[in-house]
């Protein structure tokens, strides 16, 4: 059985663009064997005991080479901004990997992505599990101070890059690109990570098609490992725990994008 809970040292943290940082620790064996991109990392944060709750970070990238797992978050809270000052050689309390994360089917060669800000993160790991694949990338920033990671996701994949503002790639809105790119050609499936109403527009442009959508959401959580239920959410009409059976979900299930 594998051991989730695990202390790993600090390799890296810094600052990658506005307010986003990239944390780079080591990893274990059984975390590279058992690994799927979607899923996520609990971290406890360091030297504030007052702070009860973990916080979930995506997981950006996997270095089996290196053994080193690379995840990127967004400072919104204390704990985040905490979470920023640890520095190289420190230790952090990791509950990794958790939930269920994207499957491709050996049918689906043709791959698009698309992230909305810190939801892009997660995206970047597909090409680690799954490097046989045709893919394109849909990515979405607020402006340019914002942008990160373009040129990683450029490195296996037709990348396309909007921003709300236009200072960068196109002005606008990455729904809106992958809506063009339909016009010519369609996906095997679409696999997507951001917040509600970034889905809800992504449901928008769908609508109609039979195109396999899966998502990955962005719920507040406690555990993390399904005990507390603040991460419900309903799928299918019914109740479901986005710590241990999400955080991907198939698109059309997700009731609050159809409501």
């Amino acid at each position: 059985m594998i051991n989730k809970h695990t202390i790993e040292t600090v390799l890296s943290n810094e600052l990658i663009a506005d307010n986003t940082y990239l944390l780079k620790v080591t990893c274990t064996d059984d975390f590279l064997r058992y690994f799927r991109p979607g899923q996520f990392a609990h971290i406890e944060i360091p030297h504030a005991k007052e702070l009860l709750l973990r916080r979930p970070i995506s997981i950006n990238y996997v270095d089996e080479g290196k053994k080193e797992v690379h995840l990127a978050y967004a400072v919104v809270g204390k704990g985040t901004r905490l979470l920023s000052l640890a520095r190289a050689g420190d230790t952090l309390d990791i509950l990794m990997p958790l939930g269920n994360g994207f499957q491709l089917k050996d049918d689906m060669k043709k791959v698009w992505l698309i992230g909305g800000g810190i939801g892009i993160a997660p995206l970047k790991s597909l090409k680690v599990k799954y490097p046989d694949r045709e893919y394109s990338a849909f990515l979405g920033y607020r402006s340019a101070s914002c942008v990160y990671e373009v040129q990683d996701f450029e490195g296996f994949a037709s990348t396309y890059v909007a921003t709300d503002d236009g200072t960068f790639g196109e002005h606008g809105f990455c729904t809106n690109l992958l809506k063009e790119r339909l016009q010519e050609e369609k996906p095997d499936v679409i696999l997507s990570c951001g917040p509600m109403p970034f889905f809800q527009s992504l449901a928008r442009v769908l609508e109609g098609t039979d195109i396999p959508a899966y998502v990955s959401m962005e719920q507040h959580m406690g555990c993390g490992t399904g005990g507390c239920a603040v991460c419900v959410c309903k799928i299918k009409g019914q109740h479901k725990k986005v710590c241990i059976e999400g955080p991907v979900f198939d698109m059309k299930e997700v009731d609050a994008l159809y409501e």
